[in-house]
């Protein structure tokens, strides 16, 4: 078995660059340096193709190698099924919600700006990985950060705004500065919202970044910023991570859980409480736990609708009251829905559904009630019928 050297940088200051360069590396040498078999090494020749492996070095100590079944590592080695061309890229109609290169704006009063494609590592269950992947040649971050700013001018409806990508945190710090103090002086901009996985992936972001820090406290004097932090199994809370949530705090930045529940990594009700309670210990206010996306190249990761809710259901019983805010959504182009749980009456299911957010332009009830089988993965759009059961994914 080769030996890892996999130590995480402590060159001050740019540790976090270095560790990005190291990623890069690593993953262009995996299968002479990490300890794969004869299949996940070809496994990893062949994402090359398509949507390639990226772990960062300090996730890899995380990881262990001698168990095949272990979830970091499911969460990031490349694997046969990927193969497979069930479902679709843009599970979310996104396409559709693109108002300027960069920036959708779905919902009435939230615009989202896609700032970059990259990644610290490539998750292979990604909602986005048509970003990343080479089969995918559409351009979809912000090319013109005027145009996208004068379209946020103009629109007085929009109170808030998401950062995302990619990851918005991979941008450099000079870039981002640029773009709150922008942000800043749009009068009806109140909050900035920024979706993360740098705390678990790259901590050393927000510990050896101290301008990065300052940017976001000086921020909180004009806006209310929050850091989605996306967390996917409690292993992921490691000494360097819990820092650099403390880093985060510390910069008088609100912390929001975002959950995304997959089959074979946290589909289990004491991994997943486990989660909620050690990131809530941390001050990560639970926010949303996903539904999985029946993303194409991923859909292994799929949970019926009826077995994810048995799962939250079983979290939800053991949680206290803070604990319990959290959201179980799936996001779909209609908008996105709280799955509430499963009316039984008989030998009939029936889905409550609260809707949080309708598209720009739709008109739903605030509940319904939707009938589905205990194979029901998915509720499609109107756009796309109604319901998709585990044999038709394919045709997603």
């Amino acid at each position: 078995m080769p030996a890892l050297t996999t130590e995480r940088s402590t060159t001050p200051a740019t540790g976090w660059q270095a560790e990005l360069v190291e990623a890069m590396r690593l993953s262009r040498a995996a299968e002479s340096e990490l300890p794969l078999s004869a299949v996940e090494r070809q496994q990893v020749a062949d994402a090359r193709a398509r949507f390639p492996l990226l772990i960062p070095p300090g996730y890899v100590k995380l990881i262990d190698w001698s168990d095949a079944g272990d979830p970091l590592r499911r969460l990031l080695m490349p694997s046969a099924v990927e193969a497979s061309s069930a479902g679709r890229m843009d599970t979310s109609g996104e396409a559709d919600a693109v108002v300027v290169q960069g920036i959708q704006h779905m919902y009435e009063q939230t615009a989202a700006l896609i700032l970059t494609q990259a990644c610290a590592g490539h998750c292979r269950y990604c909602f986005r990985r048509r970003l990343m992947s080479k089969d995918v040649f559409q351009k979809e971050t912000i090319e013109d950060l005027q145009s996208a700013l004068d379209y946020l001018r103009r629109h007085d409806e929009i109170d808030n705004v998401l950062l995302s990508g990619g990851d918005p945190l991979i941008c450099n710090t000079r870039r981002l500065e640029r773009l709150f103090e922008a942000l800043s002086d749009i009068e009806h901009i109140r909050a900035v919202r920024i979706s993360t996985k740098l705390p678990a992936f790259l901590p050393s972001r927000f510990t050896a970044d101290a301008r990065l820090m300052d940017l976001l406290r000086r921020s909180a004097d004009r806006l209310a910023v929050m850091v989605q932090c996306h967390y996917d199994h409690p292993r992921e809370l490691c000494a360097e991570s819990e820092a650099a949530l403390a880093a985060i705090r510390d910069a008088r930045c609100m912390l929001v859980s975002q959950v995304a529940m997959m089959r074979g990594i946290n589909d289990d009700a004491d991994v997943m409480f486990d989660l909620v309670r050690r990131l809530h210990g941390h001050g990560v206010v639970p926010g949303y736990i996903f539904h999985p996306r029946p993303v194409k190249h991923a859909t292994h990761f799929q949970l019926s609708i009826v077995e994810a809710l048995d799962v939250i259901e079983a979290v939800r019983r053991r949680c206290s009251g803070p604990l319990k805010r959290f959201r179980y959504v799936m996001v779909q182009e209609d908008g996105k829905i709280e799955l509430v749980g499963v009316v039984r009456e008989g030998g009939r299911l029936r889905l409550v559904m609260r809707w949080h957010q309708v598209r720009r332009g739709l008109d739903r009830p605030p509940i319904e009630l939707t009938p589905i089988t205990p194979r029901t993965v998915w509720i499609a759009g109107e756009t796309s019928g109604a319901l998709v059961d585990d044999q038709a994914l394919a045709t997603v």
